[in-house]
């Protein structure tokens, strides 16, 4: 009988490193370039200086930006999404980068801890755009349907009609970041939900960041990306 075996949390890491760094073994275009132009990228933009500012006139200590919100920047501005819906906005600082790259985002937070909604509401004053933060754990339909939908399964408790409510909001253009893809077991089964979608076309797997497109120029199917 063959050895089945288990790869560790590092183990599969290491792996995931191994598959499609820089593009290799993509055919997709638009997948090629995502990767190159996005994930990978690593340009210093000017406006994580402006973050940076903005973290310090609000008071919150923060020694560094983290990888992951830079990639959430990227997306967003890659892309050229003009209405976004964070879930789980927590104290605001991924928000900041969601909305940096343009003053005609429109962003709708939902955030279910008074506390965080209290130091986040004094950052989006600081930062000035235009963000709309709503307390509380019911979902929140957005004026129009966004284009950028961003879910932090780490802070908000989802319910298990969230992939209808997904289904509902989102339109051809929308992609949605899932942060925490593979924190909890109730996580990688709302993940596995998402990506079951039958509206979906292209799914980024970055082992704990997920990103989901619904254009429906693309073939359905799903990657394994090194970050």
């Amino acid at each position: 009988m063959p050895r089945i075996y288990k790869f560790s949390r590092t183990g599969l890491k290491l792996l995931y490193k191994i598959r499609h760094h820089r593009g290799h073994g993509i055919h997709s275009p638009f997948v090629f370039n995502l990767i190159t132009k996005v994930v990978e990228e690593k340009t210093p933009y000017h406006v994580y200086e402006d973050i940076r500012y903005a973290l310090e006139c609000a008071h919150i200590k923060k020694t560094s930006l983290s990888k992951e919100d830079k990639l959430y920047f990227r997306l967003v501005n890659y892309f050229s999404a003009q209405h976004i819906l964070e879930i789980g906005s927590g104290y605001g600082i991924t928000t900041l980068f969601l909305t940096a790259p343009s003053n005609n985002i429109v962003c709708t937070c939902i955030e279910p801890s008074a506390k965080k909604c209290n130091v986040a509401g004094k950052l989006y004053a600081v930062w000035d755009k235009n963000i709309r933060l709503y307390p509380g754990e019911e979902p929140v339909i957005p004026d129009c349907k966004p284009d950028c939908i961003f879910i932090n399964l780490n802070r908000f408790p989802l319910s298990d009609n969230i992939i209808q409510y997904l289904s509902d909001i989102s339109y051809e253009k929308t992609f949605i970041i899932v942060k925490g893809i593979r924190t909890k077991k109730r996580n990688q089964a709302l993940w596995r939900g998402i990506t079951n979608m039958d509206s979906r076309t292209v799914v980024l797997d970055l082992f704990n960041i997920g990103i989901v497109f619904f254009d429906k120029t693309l073939y359905r199917w799903e990657y394994k990306i090194s970050f």
